[in-house]
Order: C-alpha cells, then sequence, then structure tokens
C-alpha cells in the first residue's frame, strides 16, 4: 500500500474521520455552489437592485428628520396630516388588494399546456361592473365629504387676534417684519431667515416676493404657501443698492396669506419650495416658537437694541 495511503488511514483512525471521504464532498459542494452561482449569475443585478431600493425605503422610516411632515407640531399641519392619512390608508388597501388579485391570477390559471384550448370567454358581467361602480363613487363620498371640510377650514382667514407678520422673499434669504413692534425711530423689528412667534396663537404671515415666485413652508407646522412678486419700486438712478436685510422697495402686487399656529415650544426648520435660482437650497428658514413670556421678554430685548435689522 502506498506510503500516502498509510498516513491517511492512521489519521482516519488518530481522528475517526475519513479524510479522503470528506475532501471528496468538499469538492463536490464547492462544485455545486459554483454551478448554482453560474445558474443564477443572471439574477444577480436584479436582487442587488432590489436589496438597495430595500435599504432606501428603510432609511425613510425615521422620524428624528428636521422636516418630517408627520412629525407634527402644530395645528395646521396636524389636520392636514390626518387629512393625508384618511386618503392614504383606503389607498394601501386597494393597492394590496389589486396587485395581489393580479400575482394570484397570473399564477393559478397561467398557461401550463399550449396545447389545452382558450377557456370560455365572458364579455361582461353586469353585477360585478354595478358593484365596480358604486364602490369607489361610496369611497370617494366617504373620503371627500371630511377632506374637503377640513380643506375649508384651513384656508378660512386667520383669527382676529392673530399675529401678523410680513414676510419678504428675496432670492436667496427671508425678511421678517412686525408691524405690532415699534421702536423708539418708529420702525418694526425686522428680522432675517429666522422668526420668533408665540406658542398657542395664531400667526398670519403676510406673504411677498421682490423677484420672482417663491413658496413658504415650515413641515412641522404647516403646508406651503407661494410667494408672488410684488410691484418694485424703481429707486431713482443715483440710489445706492438695498442693504442685505432691510425691506426692498415693494408696493402692491398680489399677498397672500398664510396662518399657522404652533402646538408647543421648539426651533422649526423650513425653506423655500419653490425652485428659484442656482441658490435656491440655501433659501431656508428656522421658525422660533416660544412660550408667551418667552416671546415676551425676546421682543423687549430686541426693542431696546434694534437698528432695524438683525436676528
Amino acid at each position: 500500500m502506498p506510503r500516502g495511503r498509510n498516513v491517511g488511514y492512521s489519521l482516519t483512525a488518530w481522528w475517526g474521520v475519513d479524510l479522503h471521504a470528506a475532501a471528496i464532498s468538499s469538492l463536490a459542494n464547492v462544485t455545486q455552489t459554483l454551478r448554482v452561482l453560474r445558474r443564477n449569475r443572471a439574477r444577480l443585478p436584479l436582487l442587488l437592485v432590489l436589496l438597495a431600493l430595500l435599504a432606501l425605503v428603510l432609511s425613510g422610516c425615521t422620524t428624528d428628520t428636521p422636516q418630517n411632515t408627520f412629525d407634527t407640531k402644530g395645528e395646521v399641519a396636524d389636520a392636514q396630516a390626518k387629512s393625508f392619512l384618511i386618503a392614504m390608508w383606503p389607498a394601501i388597501v386597494i393597492m394590496i388588494g389589486v396587485l395581489g388579485g393580479i400575482v394570484l391570477i397570473a399564477l393559478r390559471w397561467r398557461e401550463r399546456d399550449p396545447n389545452q384550448p382558450p377557456p370560455k370567454q365572458v364579455h361582461g358581467n353586469t353585477r360585478l361592473e354595478i358593484a365596480w361602480t358604486i364602490a369607489p363613487a361610496v369611497l370617494l363620498l366617504a373620503i371627500g365629504v371630511p377632506m374637503v371640510a377640513q380643506i375649508a377650514d384651513l384656508g378660512r382667514e386667520p383669527a382676529d387676534d392673530a399675529y401678523i407678520i410680513n414676510v419678504v422673499g428675496q432670492r436667496y434669504s427671508w425678511l421678517f417684519e412686525y408691524p405690532e413692534e415699534i421702536d423708539s425711530e418708529g420702525k418694526p423689528i425686522q428680522t432675517v431667515n429666522e422668526a420668533h412667534i408665540p406658542v398657542g396663537r395664531e400667526v398670519s404671515f403676510q406673504l411677498r416676493s421682490v423677484d420672482v415666485i417663491h413658496s413658504f413652508w415650515v413641515p412641522k407646522l404647516g403646508g406651503k404657501r407661494d410667494v408672488f412678486p410684488c410691484n418694485l419700486v424703481t429707486p431713482e438712478p443715483e440710489a445706492p443698492p438695498t442693504p442685505h436685510g432691510e425691506r426692498p422697495p415693494c408696493d402692491g402686487g398680489q399677498m397672500n396669506i398664510l396662518w399657522l399656529k404652533a402646538d408647543e415650544p421648539g426651533s422649526f426648520s423650513g425653506q423655500c419650495a419653490e425652485y428659484c435660482g442656482l441658490e435656491h437650497a440655501r433659501m431656508t428658514m428656522t421658525i422660533h416658537a416660544d412660550a408667551q413670556a418667552d416671546f415676551d421678554a425676546w421682543v423687549k430685548e430686541k426693542l431696546a437694541g434694534s437698528s432695524g435689522g438683525g436676528n
């Protein structure tokens, strides 16, 4: 018997393992694995795409984001989120039912024998046609009535005691002006890209633009509203340019009004939601909702040291 076989038998006797058979089995497993990979190689890109899409979907499941519309912090945002959910859940149920039916039909009644005669052709079912005409109409009424009522309520004018803030959009910043807070020089408080509002009180944002159409949006407090250009007042040729942070000359034009109400103190991120130029992404804002005492203290501080600008 060859010496190598003697060594193999010696090891087998020592460990109780047939190394020769184990080696052959391992080689067979590797060969089988390679065959499976070779056979499914065409499906690998599809699998990778599906895994990437799954990762993308799961990445959107977090709620700890500064502009999450479902993490509502205001009356308007909460009502809008509820309206969205009223429409979303029935839509999901319908989608699952339709796609599930398509998959079931494709698998259950697929062609198995190409020589089999075609099934009996059905050219209509009166009961089914009546049912799937009436059911969507009932569903639309059930969804539409509360949604329209809620939209009408959100579209109303601000309350009589709403706190007024004038907002002027210009590429690429937001100017906030407080007409109810006048300093010793007779000028209203002004801030740039940041605004303070009192918690629990409606705030009427009166929106104008001096150049192009913008869109005012603070997702956690409420939906967006377009900001249209006003009629610019052309300055004299020798007049210096308007300093950044001061209200540009603006008169007339369409003014949109958006009312919001914060439910709790906090700082809420917002932005221009209408593409307005190359630096559109930088046209952001922060709305600070303060308890009434803190808001009054902020106003007092601004009036004491106000020069008509700053934050």
